[in-house]
């Protein structure tokens, strides 16, 4: 079943909100085997409004529109849509309820231009605002179900989850021969998106409805896997036969698989052993121990952090060797050691990770450029090091070395 979102506004168009509500819409008829193949955004008038719902009844199986339903003359939605739909606007007498007890509480009346919230195309099939009190409504323009929502975020959740989810379900029933889809996302680290799709080249070749897609979420990327036929079971071997062929092509790069990334790998295993863990950081300045404390109950297994820029605090905080320092520098792999050694013994932590790099834009040197980064990582089996060469924005290099922290110590504790 092929959707399209319209969403509509100004202030969409100027650039001055952003656009989540498409988004939100997205995957949740994503979830419900519904694949979105057009979003489009017009702004609040009568006839680029009329065109875009006209243009999406052309071509979609079912348009969802959001915005335009409030009570100001440039909410056009109502109107526009009604007119299309062949059905004039009436007021939603279970809407006007709602409303006037409302107004009724906050010891006012309900004026004229109030009530233009409460209208639906006459006939529709109205969905009621649990959060809110515009209500959604839904009509058959072109012989295409059309379904309008408010443009708050939150009213247009609440009305999903009223109902409007099972309504969705029901019309890609109804419109027959449903594609079902089987879809996995895998997550990898340490690998460009290219060198990721490198391997992967050929393995949906001769699989009926497979393909494959992948999503940069800077350091990660997600490689997703999707099977589409007539038959979940026959999607489901599908894709069980192509899982097979990822982990093998991507091997240790694929770190997991679904929605839990490495951040919430990490810590969630060190809580389930009861393993606990301390960070020494110079040039990341506490990102991985702010990582390492975005999951609840993350106290159970984080102990604390020395954030050590200065040479001096690495020596009076972690006992850094000054003579270590002198002889191969802050940024170094004798240097690191000494950290994660120092941060683990005296928080008595299980474990513990040090960093220290050029973060820049400036510091480099010829032997030691902006975007060298040492990490270590130490625990009961001894120090593990790992060297960083990535020559990008400050931002990144210390993002990248946080999550490359994070993954030393996913392979230490799997």
């Amino acid at each position: 079943m092929r959707a399209e979102i319209l969403t509509i506004g100004d202030e969409l168009c100027r650039g001055e909100i952003v656009d989540g509500n498409s988004a939100t819409l997205a995957a949740r008829l994503w979830d419900l085997d519904i694949t979105t193949r057009w979003m489009t955004s017009c702004n609040d008038d009568e006839a680029d409004l009329a065109a875009a719902v006209t243009q999406a009844v052309s071509r979609a199986d079912l348009v969802v529109c959001s915005g335009g339903l409030g009570p100001t003359e440039d909410d056009l939605t109502v109107d526009v849509v009604a007119r299309l739909a062949g059905a004039p606007p009436v007021i939603d007498e279970g809407a006007r309820a709602r409303l006037e007890a409302w107004f009724s509480r906050a010891g006012t009346r309900v004026s004229d231009i109030q009530l233009r919230q409460v209208r639906v195309p006459a006939g529709a099939r109205v969905h009621p605002n649990p959060a809110g009190l515009a209500p959604g409504f839904e009509v058959v323009v072109a012989g295409v179900p059309v379904v309008c929502l408010p443009g708050f975020p939150r009213e247009l959740s609440a009305i999903y989850e009223a109902g409007l989810g099972a309504r969705f379900a029901e019309l890609r029933e109804a419109a027959g021969n449903v594609e079902r889809v089987a879809r996995r996302i895998y997550r990898a680290f340490g690998r460009g998106e290219s060198q990721i799709s490198q391997p992967c080249r050929g393995l949906i070749d001769g699989v009926p409805g497979a393909s494959i897609h992948y999503q940069v979420k800077f350091p990660e990327t997600l490689v997703k896997l999707v099977v589409r036929d007539r038959d979940q079971a026959a999607a489901d071997a599908r894709l069980a036969d192509l899982d097979a062929g990822i982990r093998e092509r991507l091997g240790a790069t694929i770190y997991g698989a679904g929605e839990e990334n490495l951040i919430d790998k990490v810590t969630r295993g060190l809580i389930a052993s009861g393993k606990t863990i301390a960070t020494a950081e110079s040039c990341t300045g506490g990102m991985i121990g702010e990582l390492l404390t975005r999951r609840p109950g993350s106290s159970k297994a984080y102990l604390g952090g020395a954030i050590v820029y200065s040479n001096a605090e690495k020596v009076r905080q972690l006992g850094v060797s000054e003579a270590t320092l002198e002889r191969h520098g802050a940024v170094s792999e004798e240097t690191v050691r000494e950290m994660a050694a120092g941060a683990r013994s005296r928080f008595g932590a299980d474990f513990a990770v040090a960093v220290s790099g050029v973060a820049g834009p400036d510091g480099g040197t010829p032997d030691k450029p902006v975007g060298t980064v040492w990490l270590a990582l130490a625990s009961a089996g001894g120090i593990a090091t790992r060297k960083l060469s990535w020559p990008g924005a400050r931002d990144a290099i210390r993002t990248l070395s946080s999550w490359w922290a994070l993954k030393m110590i996913d392979e230490a504790h799997p």
